[in-house]
């Protein structure tokens, strides 16, 4: 039980990352994906018993803005999850997603009334205010395997929009008043993850694709990606955080951004390039799994 209450919300970010590390593996070993989705089903349930037996201490927690904010990838995981029960149960799988999808637009609902329109503090603006707006595009990515590509290209311009909009606010926010927090300092590298994540959900739910789009997404998300990898080099001496998990899913969605241009456009330095991103993704995954394992056990 105690583990059960000493689980953090933003524990679902590793989630997340760890059951999109194994579609991203799945190429490599099938059953490597079976075991990021073993890991993923154990971590959701141990959230959802920590709601169950401490509600009071998720009604805390999410009384945070950045923590509420990173609950967005929960709502996201299970999304993804639907890919992988649906092999086995299509109606579960439908379920499942239509819950993921739901459980976002409430959050985006929520967290707009209650730190957009009723109280806006730029100092309470961060790059996981991208997981909640822009984060919605996991259902464009996962959308088509529910037989529902066009309501996930919607999602998509969904994304994209809040892409346009957030992006100069975020970037301002952290000029104007940079971050001081430790605690908050991983959430830098979610810079990597939003082109990363609109270039998935844009090959996975548009009919047909626009090569100089991709490229200006591509471009830009490899921009981010250097930024990002930079980050974690620098706070690679910070102590441990719940928000650790912000070192993991950005970098493999970008991995997974490539190896999904590279299907598009051929060019064989791009191989090279998923290679590294993926070899970075794997090890920050097992980096951050290995201190929540620590955190938890302690």
């Amino acid at each position: 039980m105690n583990i059960i209450k000493k689980i953090p919300v933003p524990v679902s970010g590793l989630i997340l990352a760890i059951l999109s590390l194994g579609n991203l593996l799945a190429v490599y070993n099938s059953n490597i994906r079976l075991i990021c989705g073993i890991i993923g089903i154990l971590l959701i349930l141990l959230l959802v018993l920590k709601l169950v037996f401490y509600p009071e201490e998720i009604k805390k927690d999410l009384s945070n803005p950045v923590i509420l904010s990173n609950s967005g990838t929960f709502s996201m995981a299970l999304m993804i999850l639907s890919t992988y029960l649906n092999q086995f149960n299509g109606t579960l799988a439908l379920s499942v997603w239509i819950l993921g999808v739901a459980l976002h637009i409430l959050l985006i609902v929520w967290f707009t009334y209650r730190y957009i329109i009723c109280k806006f503090d730029i100092n309470v603006v961060y790059p996981s205010w991208w997981i909640v707006f822009i984060g919605i595009t996991m259902g464009a990515i996962t959308a088509h395997v529910h037989g529902l590509n066009e309501i996930g290209f919607y999602f998509f311009i969904f994304g994209f929009v809040a892409m346009i909009v957030t992006l100069p606010l975020v970037v301002y926010r952290y000029l104007k008043y940079p971050n001081k927090l430790d605690q908050n300092k991983p959430l830098i590298c979610i810079f990597t993850a939003i082109f990363s994540i609109l270039i998935v959900g844009y090959t996975n739910s548009a009919n047909v694709i626009s090569m100089e789009f991709l490229l200006g997404l591509y471009l830009t998300a490899f921009v981010f990606f250097i930024f990002a990898l930079i980050k974690v080099i620098e706070y690679r001496n910070l102590d441990f955080y719940p928000s650790y998990s912000a070192f993991t899913f950005p970098f493999v969605i970008t991995a997974i951004a490539s190896t999904e241009v590279s299907k598009i456009i051929n060019y064989d330095s791009l191989n090279i390039l998923i290679l590294i991103q993926t070899i970075i993704a794997v090890i920050l995954v097992v980096y951050v799994s290995y201190n929540y394992l620590k955190f938890l056990l302690d």
